[in-house]
């Protein structure tokens, strides 16, 4: 049988926008909603008709989560860089685990898990650093975001997690 961090969830990639000139980038491709983001926020939008996630991680710096390859976007000298992150793992998980994992995460001041739909967290879970985001999607998902030699040590936790044993 798979186990959970083994199989594709979904197709899209993650990547992460930053630069000086960053936010204007954002704008244009997503539309000036992004510019109400706190750091930590996310909103469901789209590019070129295809469904994204965009996390503003701070305040030149986004993820996204999209099926389009963000980096053709980037015009060259603009000041802003598009890339994936070939450390960087993303677990979907369904909304509903939220709960169980949050009640085993921990998060420093000023963060909290009590978190909406549509907002992430910096946290450690069974000691692993990641990061948390409670996509808004239809359904909701929760994102896992951490470094890949770090999956191997978590997924006996998420595969209980998933088969219920919260």
């Amino acid at each position: 049988m798979a186990t959970l961090v083994n199989t594709p969830i979904t197709a899209e990639l993650r990547w992460d926008l930053a630069g000086r000139d960053a936010l204007p980038l954002v704008r244009s491709l997503f539309g000036n909603d992004v510019e109400r983001l706190a750091p930590f926020q996310s909103l469901n939008t789209t590019l070129e008709g295809e469904p994204c996630a965009l996390l503003r991680l701070c305040d030149r710096n986004f993820r996204v989560a999209c099926g389009v390859p963000l980096d053709q976007h980037i015009q060259p000298g603009s000041g802003v860089w598009a890339r994936q992150l070939p450390w960087l793992r993303a677990i979907v998980l369904p909304d509903a685990v939220f709960p169980a994992l949050a009640a085993r995460a921990t998060v420093r001041p000023p963060h909290r898990l009590d978190l909406p739909c549509n907002a992430a967290v910096p946290a450690h879970l069974a000691g692993v650093p990641l990061l948390l985001w409670r996509r808004g999607s239809d359904p909701p998902q929760l994102d896992l975001h951490l470094a890949e030699p770090n999956v191997a040590h978590l997924q006996p936790l998420l595969d209980s997690l998933m088969m219920g044993d919260r």
